[in-house]
């Protein structure tokens, strides 16, 4: 009788094998002393071993496959015009992340696991994480459509749900901006896609309007044409449409006349700063006044008050009684 040496199988189902005068023998687990031959072992090691083997070569395969088309995704969408590499980010993940579940079934299924009742968990999850984070998914949703449609791009100021500012940066969920005194703001996408968004920005040029107030005695084409010339020496004010001036109310102590001047937005708040001196000197200068409100106090002298006579009376009373 040979020596014996022991040989250990990868799998829980057999207890050690021995080789033993050549032959390949092992025990059953149940240690009732029975044998097997190896021909009968090879068709439980095949059984076993060929399904762990596809279903590694199968992820290993189909994950290579899902990092290059989600490489793919990006760089399509990092060539479109109106792509932003947040958007593109999320849909290379998303392509990413479904083709590994459908490769992560497929292994499964290659290893005889069911996985009808896997998806039903799968699906409920889902429906229970959408139900419990379907605020957020909405302004996931709302990012997507704004990244999309861009009704607003990084650099203008817009006005959101009444929030103004300058945009710095448009995320999935989120807008960040800031404001002229540097303070920033973050409003949900969802507020931006389904609200009203101002944007002050988008079409260029913008019209500033400007009113002044002159004497009735004054000549108002006078005024008007002393208001437009100061107006358009500024440079900053477009030529086409030209500077616009009407009468606009008849008020208490002044006739009320509006200017309308047309700009490029990024000089807009400088020019209202910087026309008023300009026409407010060229109108002293034609000798045409601006009213302001006069308030007038008058002191009379009563000689007699009903209200005085009656105190007078009652400490006079007061007196003769003490």
């Amino acid at each position: 009788m040979g020596r014996v040496t022991p040989v250990i199988l990868p799998t829980a189902i057999f207890a050690p094998i021995y080789l033993q005068s050549g032959n390949i023998s092992c025990y059953t687990v149940s240690g009732l002393g029975e044998f097997m031959s190896f021909s009968e072992i090879l068709p439980i090691v095949a059984r076993y071993a060929v399904p762990v083997i596809m279903a590694f070569v199968i992820f290993v395969i189909g994950r290579k496959v899902a990092n290059k088309l989600s490489a793919g995704t990006a760089s399509l969408l990092n060539k479109s015009p109106n792509s932003d590499p947040s958007l593109s980010r999320f849909f290379a993940s998303v392509v990413r992340y479904l083709l590994l579940v459908v490769v992560i079934m497929a292994a499964l299924t290659v290893l005889g696991v069911n996985t009808s009742s896997i998806t039903g968990m799968i699906m409920g999850l889902g429906a229970a994480m959408a139900f419990v984070l379907q605020g957020a998914l909405g302004n996931l949703a709302a990012g997507v459509m704004v990244l999309l449609f861009r009704p607003y791009s990084v650099g203008d100021e817009v006005e959101i749900d009444g929030t103004k500012g300058v945009v710095t940066a448009i995320e999935l969920t989120a807008t960040r901006m800031t404001t002229r005194d540097n303070v920033e703001l973050i409003v949900a996408n969802g507020k931006a896609w389904n609200g009203i968004v101002r944007n002050h920005t988008a079409l260029g040029a913008r019209r500033l309007d400007m009113d002044f107030g002159i004497d009735y005695d004054a000549n108002i084409d006078t005024a008007i044409e002393v208001i437009t010339r100061a107006a358009a020496q500024d440079p900053r004010v477009h030529s086409e449409p030209a500077p616009w001036a009407k009468v606009i109310l008849l008020n208490e102590s002044s006739v009320d006349l509006q200017l309308r001047v047309w700009s490029d937005y990024s000089d807009l708040r400088g020019l209202k700063v910087a026309l008023s001196q300009p026409i407010k000197e060229a109108l002293d200068a034609a000798g045409i006044g601006i009213p302001y409100p006069h308030e007038v106090k008058i002191k009379q002298s009563v000689k007699t008050s009903k209200a005085r006579d009656r105190r007078q009376k009652l400490n006079a009373l007061k007196l003769k009684n003490s």
